[in-house]
């Protein structure tokens, strides 16, 4: 009869009933406040990305640059882009003239490797005056917080990095 009574007596207190509600929501809570830390965190380095691609692809289009190389415009783009991390050696690029009538390619967007030394065969032909210039950048990031909540959500490659995809087209100049 103790054991009963004092069952009883245990399932009445309620002592410790907001410690149970802190348990069961905080989690969630912190899931929810580290993504949208993630998320804004991530357009923010995108916005970088798309800006020093944009200010880059200026020279190229306006024929400043016609002897420029892969490395050269990956440096131009790491330099207008403000802050990225590793951005040099993360960052790789695809430049291929494109039929006027075509649309953008639809292959999948080439990127670096961080686990290997192999890196992808990229196009880098920067096209003639008149010609529609197809550039595409591609750069691995890390996430902030990738155990939790956004940043265990996202896609990542065997390094453990996001792909971030900047592209843009443009005609050259004509002489």
């Amino acid at each position: 009869m103790a054991l009963l009574k004092r069952l009883r007596l245990f399932r009445q207190d309620d002592e410790g009933a907001a410690t149970i509600e802190f348990v069961l929501v905080f989690p969630v809570l912190l899931a929810l406040v580290f993504s949208v830390i993630e998320a804004g965190w991530l357009m923010t380095r995108s916005m970088l990305l798309e800006r020093g691609v944009s200010i880059a692809v200026r020279d190229l289009q306006l024929g400043y640059a016609n002897a420029l190389t892969h490395n050269g415009l990956r440096d131009a783009i790491c330099e207008h882009s403000g802050n990225l991390a590793n951005c040099r050696r993360d960052l790789i690029l695809e430049v291929v003239p494109m039929n006027i009538d075509a649309s953008y390619p639809q292959n999948q967007a080439n990127c670096i490797d961080r686990t290997g030394a192999i890196n992808p065969k990229i196009d880098f032909n920067p096209g003639q005056r008149g010609e529609v210039v197809f550039v595409r950048a591609c750069m691995i990031i890390d996430p902030i917080i990738p155990g939790m909540g956004l940043g265990l959500q996202m896609p990542k490659d065997a390094s453990g990095g996001v792909q971030m995809v900047a592209y843009t087209a443009f005609m050259n100049e004509p002489a």
